[in-house]
């Protein structure tokens, strides 16, 4: 596997992979982007061709193209291999994780299988195929989506993939079947299943929709008679990590600049079919919003965020479709997406709409509201009363205002609902101001752990020292003298001590420095003199600090002669800032 991997660098340069997820600029010998994985809006993002990695100043992600794939789309390491590898052309062997075994490569294999299984049933049951073709679905449809069917059997696909060698404690880590002591029983019973890919297109869970008259399946505790059941938590599925249908839709999301969400399967299905290959449906799955790239996880909501930054709810038009749309936009609204929504009426859901009229469909997709003008009219048409209308308005639409960075737009909104309120646009602007002090006081304390966790000036200077220690090393240039003086400002035993630490950093300190300090003109011991500078001024600034407060504890005892001590003590000290800082001055 380790050539494979090297043949797909040797064939793809970093540049041409990530420059089809995100867009690149040239920087000196480098390239840099606005970071996909955090929000910002000055680039920070470095790419080194010489090194074929990246790395973001910002929030430390890094790595090559494995990882970028892995971190951007969400995907494990053979995932991203088997992705990668197609676009290289190069042709992986069919056992290619002998070399190191994935413990969850047994695990994508079995549901394949019971993929296949349930295929192969639905082709043999009329009445599943008579229910999804008076939906609308064609059978290119259910070919491509890989629609199936689970019988009304105890143990129908728990005995298939056992006789074909799978262990049943593996069988139960996907989710397939439930153990209770010595007995099992398969968890999809007489359902028509749809398969949950991941992004790369392996199958990861299922969601079941129930196929019976009545609704009941023989035998089945009343919990598990839910119209859909989907597949539990495992180490494949994580419902915050994947919609259903992202795995076809990535692509046509980036192209086409915006992202189609339905609540589900049946609405995905027959939207694709209409044309809308940018849709995804949230059905099995959880809203989140994290990006954190060191979780080694993509969160649903930040994935399609990279991919498009537009988004259209298309949810049921009933009250509770209406509600889950209004918590998914907040998530959405808080990642600086732009969102609207889908006007579905008659409390008629998607997938009906376009069996009856798919002309109809994209005319609701063409003429989807604003977020917060569809909560406004929706409050309007309700609520005739003004304080009842205010009410509504704190709290529908100020959690969403809140998000908005641009004044001249929250003033339009302020104008938008003084005009079709009645309102006067002074008391919604009062109004806002209060609830935005509240809002403020809430999140204080997370703020301030937030800033208590950033690295300090003096931290990352010597993250930049030791980058250039490092790079000289590598360079073979000699800085043993700046060297000597680092130890005088900090000390030697602490010297080691830091030297013990940032070694444990030095390939990613040394990629700081070549992106810092890659121009061939850049003299690298002027530079690190010139850190260690402003180095030995952070250390001479707390020195000063702590000085005044004993200075002050001198006079309080009226010591004299100790008062005197700290006074020239002091005075030393703040001349050799001012030194410092006249040298940084001239130069």
């Amino acid at each position: 596997m380790s050539q494979q991997v090297q043949t797909i660098k040797d064939r793809l340069s970093i540049v041409d992979v990530l420059s089809g997820y995100i867009q690149l600029e040239p920087s000196g010998l480098n390239y840099k982007a606005r970071c996909p994985f955090h929000n910002e809006k000055t680039p920070s993002f470095y790419v080194s061709t010489e090194r074929n990695s990246y790395y973001c100043f910002g929030c430390g992600a890094k790595g090559d193209i494995f990882s970028f794939v892995q971190n951007f789309e969400g995907v494990d390491f053979i995932g991203a291999l088997k992705f990668l590898a197609n676009k290289a052309g190069v042709v992986l062997e069919n056992n290619f994780t002998n070399e190191k075994k994935d413990d969850n490569t047994v695990l994508y294999v079995i549901m394949e299988q019971a993929t296949l299984f349930f295929e192969n049933k639905f082709s043999e049951n009329k009445e599943a195929q008579k229910y999804l073709s008076d939906r609308g679905v064609h059978n290119k449809t259910i070919e491509s989506f890989r629609i199936g069917f689970a019988p009304d059997s105890w143990r129908s696909v728990s005995d298939h993939l056992i006789a074909k060698g799978y262990n049943i404690k593996d069988i139960e880590k996907v989710g397939l079947i439930k153990i209770n002591g010595d007995k099992s029983y398969d968890r999809f019973r007489s359902r028509i299943m749809f398969p949950i890919f991941d992004s790369s297109g392996r199958v990861i869970a299922f969601s079941g929709r129930i196929f019976t008259e009545e609704g009941k399946v023989q035998n089945t505790p009343t919990e598990e008679v839910a119209k859909y059941l989907n597949s539990p938590e495992t180490s494949l599925f994580s419902k915050s990590n994947v919609f259903f249908g992202i795995d076809r839709a990535k692509l046509s999301i980036r192209s086409r600049g915006y992202c189609i969400i339905v609540e589900g399967q049946m609405d995905l299905i027959m939207s694709h079919q209409a044309g809308f290959t940018n849709t995804i449906a949230s059905s099995g799955t959880a809203f989140t919003s994290s990006t954190q790239v060191d979780s080694q996880t993509v969160n649903n909501l930040g994935l399609v965020r990279r991919l498009s930054p537009n988004i259209i709810f298309a949810f049921d038009g009933d009250k509770a479709g209406i509600r889950a749309c209004n918590r998914a936009a907040l998530i959405a609204f808080s990642l600086e997406m732009q969102v609207k929504v889908a006007v579905l009426k008659n409390e008629k859901d998607p997938a009906d709409i376009i069996k009856e009229n798919p002309d109809e469909w994209k005319d609701i997709i063409r003429k989807s509201k604003n977020i917060i003008s569809f909560n406004l009219d929706l409050i309007c048409d309700m609520e005739n009363e003004q304080r009842i209308r205010g009410k509504k308005i704190r709290e529908n639409i100020f959690p969403l205002l809140i998000h908005v960075k641009s004044e001249i737009e929250k003033q339009a909104y302020f104008n938008e609902i003084s005009s079709k309120t009645s309102i006067p646009v002074t008391a919604i602007i009062s109004d806002f101001e209060t609830y935005q002090k509240t809002y403020k006081t809430k999140t204080e304390d997370s703020d301030a752990s937030l800033n208590s966790n950033q690295i300090s000036r003096k931290d990352n200077i010597q993250r930049k020292l030791f980058g250039l220690i490092f790079l000289a090393e590598n360079n073979k240039q000699d800085l043993s003298s700046s060297l000597d003086r680092y130890k005088e400002i900090v000390g030697e035993d602490q010297f080691k001590k830091f030297y013990e630490t940032f070694l444990l950093q030095k390939d990613e300190l040394s990629f700081e420095a070549q992106i810092w300090y890659s121009n061939e003109h850049i003299n690298l011991v002027k530079e690190y003199d010139l850190l260690l500078d402003n180095l030995e001024e952070e250390y001479l600034n707390e020195k000063v600090s702590v000085l005044l407060q004993e200075i002050s504890n001198k006079e309080r005892i009226k010591d004299n002669d100790g008062l005197q001590k700290l006074l020239l003590i002091y005075q030393q000290t703040t001349s050799r800032i001012e030194s410092i800082k006249n040298k940084r001055l001239n130069i």
